[in-house]
């Protein structure tokens, strides 16, 4: 029987917690990334602005608010120092929805669009996936795939995040976490840490995700 992580928050120095926060109706869909270096650069609201005014042009420059469904739209980034369970979690401003500008219907809301985050570490606890929501109708092919543009431009949103992210010295990371020691199987305890995520890939395989909100 695989072991399970130590329960309780996530606490790891020098690393910080950001939400992709989506709007569905009024509705919140999140997709939480995590970012190290905040020993150098804090996390603070200021900070937080800058990655949310970022972030949220990137929705329109890489392609993608074209191709999302009007119901859906971008709302921006939240976030926060790991380092203690107490730190605050800071909202980007401006948090107003932008929605998506594309012209037909959304496919069904547990579809989504996984972008797979690659790391400088071997392992299955540093590879890390994404869920991009709001795929408009007009994005899937007559066998069910994703369209070339559409994967084009998940692909140029998420590494337009990475990118910037790194450009400010709060690089996107997989921070996988901590372990008991199990004896009966020989396994040390493990310790949280993280991996840098060096590049970002789709494929144009549509998958499911039904537990990215509030």
């Amino acid at each position: 029987m695989a072991r399970s992580p130590i329960p309780g928050p996530l606490i790891l120095g020098n690393a910080g917690e950001m939400k992709l926060v989506w709007d569905f109706g009024g509705r919140v869909r999140l997709n939480v990334l995590h970012f190290t270096g905040t020993s150098s650069r804090p996390v603070n609201q200021a900070n937080t602005d800058s990655a949310n005014t970022a972030i949220r042009s990137l929705f329109s420059s890489s392609g993608l608010a074209v191709m999302t469904a009007p119901s859906y739209g971008f709302r921006g980034v939240t976030a926060r120092d790991i380092s203690s369970p107490t730190n605050p979690e800071f909202i980007g401003s401006p948090s107003t929805n932008i929605p998506g500008d594309g012209t037909t219907d959304a496919l069904p809301s547990q579809i989504a669009m996984v972008v797979s985050l690659k790391t400088d570490k071997r392992g299955r606890n540093y590879r890390g996936r994404v869920y991009i929501p709001g795929v408009e109708e007009l994005q899937s092919d007559t066998n069910g795939l994703a369209s070339a543009g559409y994967q084009t431009a998940v692909t140029a949103f998420m590494d337009g995040v990475r990118t910037y992210l790194a450009g400010v010295n709060w690089p996107l990371a997989v921070v996988s976490r901590a372990y008991p020691a199990d004896d009966a199987a020989g396994l040390p305890a493990k310790i949280a840490d993280f991996a840098n995520v060096v590049a970002v890939s789709t494929d144009q395989v549509f998958d499911t995700q039904r537990r990215r909100r509030i």
